[in-house]
């Protein structure tokens, strides 16, 4: 027999013969089409056979010992990582309902829809970017912006877990900061203060200084960075094993009832303040004719040990206390919190000088809320703020695979 004898009789030849017959100029949609219907016939001849199992009779067989009878079928869709598969045909029997394997009552999307949907929000998709992210993939609204809320709630026993999970005392460094944010009260919108901390350890690998950071937790304050709220928060740090007996150095941009409060919590760490917050301080002090004072002033903390940086500020304060005296003072009254610095190692000069390591992150939490002008409640806003910690804390390479697991087996059980 020839070779396209040998295909004419094969059933798969055939088969592909109708299929490119049917072809309508788009590959891509009709193997899309194609797909979805086999997966259809795969689904609707799973359940045929489960049904057959429980009633103890094939179709239109006689069976004595039968349990049960068919009753019809009715119609039904499911939301799958193939496509959006309609009209399946679920077996109906007399008895009641039926708990088939492949979904359960009422289950409108498979699990790796859910599980999709769950990593783009965590690697830093929004909400209703999902929704046209997924659209060419799986159809006109097959996932809406309320559907990927609905997914993301179950995050909700995530946070709890990352609030509550023991730290290892391991922190040599920490960065203190707040960033506001607007969520719905019961009445009006409040702005809202998310309190961080930002942990900062170096491991030494041959010889070689290798400097490990992590975003430690956050915290919702109420009534905004006050002494009370930042003490509520340490504490529930130091409680949780943060007790400090590693910390060098904590970094703040100034607040005075943040500095109390480390003072309460950590009373022997040293104070490092934010070169950044305070040549900003500086600078309104001046005319813009004098700008020049501040950029001078840059030079101090770029120098190349401490002492070198107290013979640069001594001849910037000769220069300058003359022509710009309430510069000088703003700069003098906390210049030896601001070179606290110099005493750690050298590697970490640039990330513990100012709090700019931890506006970074701010930078990209705003990037995922600026177009949100209020969220719907603190629940919504912990969530986001946690997929941003989440995203970043792999990126820094820390070990999330515990909560990672965790979360999905959490979906797993929602099915």
């Amino acid at each position: 027999m020839s070779i396209i004898g040998k295909l004419e009789s094969d059933d798969k030849y055939l088969l592909a013969r109708k299929w490119l017959k049917g072809l309508d100029g788009d590959f891509d949609e009709d193997l899309k089409r194609e797909t979805v219907r086999a997966v259809k016939n795969l689904i609707e001849t799973s359940l045929e056979v489960q049904v057959q199992d429980l009633i103890g009779s094939a179709y239109w067989k006689h069976n004595p010992d039968r349990t049960d009878y068919r009753n019809g079928y009715y119609e039904r869709g499911l939301f799958t990582s193939f496509g959006h598969i309609t009209g399946i045909e679920v077996p109906r029997i007399r008895g009641g309902g039926v708990d088939f394997k492949i979904f359960k009552r009422y289950q409108r999307r498979s699990m790796s829809i859910d599980k999709l949907i769950m990593n783009m929000f965590l690697n830093g998709v929004s909400t209703r970017r999902v929704e046209e992210v997924l659209e060419p993939l799986y159809g006109y609204k097959s996932v809406s912006a309320g559907l990927v809320s609905k997914v993301t709630k179950i995050l909700d026993k995530q946070v709890r877990r990352y609030h509550n999970k023991k730290l290892v005392d391991k922190y040599e460094y920490l960065i203190l900061d707040g960033i506001y944010l607007n969520a719905k009260s019961p009445v009006n919108k409040k702005r809202r203060c998310v309190l961080v901390a930002y942990g900062i350890w170096t491991t030494e690998n041959n010889c070689k200084i290798k400097i490990k950071r992590e975003l430690i937790d956050f915290q919702i304050a109420s009534y905004g960075e006050s002494e009370e709220a930042w003490n509520k928060f340490l504490n529930m740090l130091y409680n949780r094993g943060l007790e400090g007996k590693k910390l060098k150095l904590v970094v703040t941009d100034g607040n005075k009832g943040l500095q109390n409060a480390i003072n309460m919590v950590y009373p022997t760490v040293l104070l490092q303040r934010c070169w950044f917050h305070k040549l900003q301080n500086v600078s309104k002090k001046l005319p813009k004719k004098l700008h020049s004072c501040v950029v001078e002033a840059r030079e101090i903390y770029n120098a190349s040990s401490y002492n070198e940086a107290v013979v640069i500020y001594k001849g910037w304060i000769n220069r300058w206390k003359i022509a710009a005296p309430e510069a000088v003072k703003c700069l003098d009254k906390d210049i030896e919190e601001l070179l606290n610095f110099y005493k750690c190692p050298k590697e970490v000069w640039k990330k513990i000088r100012t709090t700019n390591i931890i506006e970074r992150t701010f930078k990209e939490v705003r990037r995922r809320t600026k177009t949100m002008s209020c969220f719907q409640n603190t629940d919504s806003l912990e969530r986001i703020i946690y997929a941003i910690f989440f995203r970043m804390n792999k990126k820094y390479g820390n070990d999330m695979n515990i909560l990672e697991d965790t979360l999905f087996y959490e979906i797993t059980q929602e099915y």
